[in-house]
């Protein structure tokens, strides 16, 4: 429980920066109306929060254990790459366990195409984490090898509103998992660290 709500609090503080808009000016003459926005923080078009499940997942044992926060933005698909989204993010650790920022390239595809970004999606995702974790496996904390890792993950979701996806209405659903690991490249210990969770995306 004390893991639980110290997630639900870095949630909490993030929020605001996503719930905070502003009434656009409407020209002299118009019909006095209000349009609510809502800005991206730093200028991503994707925003997902998620709570996790740590150490839960195909390789996990019960070596490290609680709930996870995790918050993380998308930016502008890069065509030569195939759309791919420069993605950034943070696994926080709400008992001390291992935590990890991560970087790298994710891909949203619609499962049925419509024209429309239809509601089912699949988005993978490929890249590096830097953890605070430890090398070598101790009694109750996992063994990662490398301070350096790559980071895999899978997700898959349900997109809300999509006719209004331009607009601050359009929200997703996902249920996701990664997998970290050092893939061999270091001489140490490999044990790696799974996570799965359920996430909550905005588009901007």
């Amino acid at each position: 429980m004390r893991s639980l709500l110290i997630c639900l609090n870095v949630c909490l503080l993030i929020w605001p920066t996503i719930s905070c808009a502003q009434n656009k000016a409407e020209p002299i003459g118009a019909v006095s109306q209000s349009q609510e926005t809502v800005d991206a923080p730093f200028g991503a078009e994707k925003l997902r929060l998620g709570i996790f499940a740590h150490n839960f997942g195909v390789v996990a044992s019960r070596v490290e254990h609680g709930v996870d926060a995790n918050a993380e933005l998308s930016f502008k698909p890069i065509d030569a790459l195939w759309g791919a989204e420069p993605t950034h993010g943070l696994m926080l650790n709400g008992i001390g366990n291992t935590s990890y920022l991560y970087t790298g390239f994710s891909w949203e595809w619609d499962v049925f195409e419509d024209g429309q970004r239809s509601g089912l999606f699949v988005i993978p995702f490929f890249g590096l984490a830097i953890h605070d974790g430890k090398r070598e496996p101790e009694p109750k904390r996992r063994g990662l090898g490398c301070q350096l890792l790559f980071r895999e993950a899978i997700e898959i979701g349900w997109r809300f509103n999509k006719e209004t996806l331009d607009s601050s209405q359009a929200w997703a659903i996902s249920v996701l998992t990664d997998h970290l690991s050092h893939g061999g490249l270091c001489e140490d210990r490999n044990q790696g660290l799974d996570n799965t969770g359920i996430r909550f995306h905005w588009y901007y």
